[in-house]
């Protein structure tokens, strides 16, 4: 049995934990709890969300079995969690949302997470830890660095390349063999033209 663990338990947890109960294989995976520095845990995880906060982020141990799932938006310190977890040994799961659509010839990271209706074309590669969340799409042979996180309704064309830890707004378009550069924030609504 895969027990995965939200990692942060914020409000983006919450809409985290809506997809992962949609996409979970009960046969094989459970949602075991949440891990959090800001302990107590916000009060966004209420009764709707009967998980248990099974302690920080700092002191988490990976023990068999466990895979974890980044509830972070904001790129950098998503990667620099994801980087002192994964020199800890964590495993990590990657969520694909049912409504998603994903191209088979499409590359996905570890710990990647796909929201509802978001389209992933032919031949795009998303990084490790990467968040794309609802009614975004990437074009074909688009590269999204490790960490990106996409708001929803972005639209990133083909052969863009996005560099790590870049986050882009709601409504925001990357015109195509666009280059943005790491760590870079692209604003809501924008259009990038160069």
């Amino acid at each position: 049995m895969k027990n995965i663990i939200v990692v942060g338990a914020g409000r983006f947890a919450r809409e985290l934990l809506c997809w992962l109960e949609d996409s979970l294989d009960p046969a094989s995976e459970r949602i075991a709890g949440l891990l959090d520095d800001t302990l107590p845990a916000m009060p966004a995880l209420d009764a709707d969300y009967a998980y248990p906060v099974l302690g920080s982020i700092s002191h988490y141990q990976p023990a068999p079995g466990d895979a974890l799932l980044l509830a972070i938006g904001a790129p950098q310190a998503k990667l620099r969690i994801a980087e002192e977890l994964v020199a800890r040994g964590a495993r990590f799961h990657t969520l694909i949302h049912p409504s998603a659509i994903v191209a088979r010839t499409a590359r996905l990271g570890q710990g990647a997470v796909i929201c509802p209706f978001a389209l992933l074309s032919a031949g795009s590669d998303v990084g490790d830890f990467v968040t794309i969340n609802s009614y975004s799409s990437i074009g074909h042979d688009a590269v999204l660095g490790k960490g990106c996180t996409l708001s929803s309704h972005v639209d990133i064309t083909g052969a863009v390349r996005l560099g790590a830890a870049v986050m882009v707004g709601s409504g925001a378009s990357v015109l195509p063999r666009v280059t943005v550069g790491e760590r870079a924030t692209v604003g809501a609504g924008a259009v990038v033209m160069r």
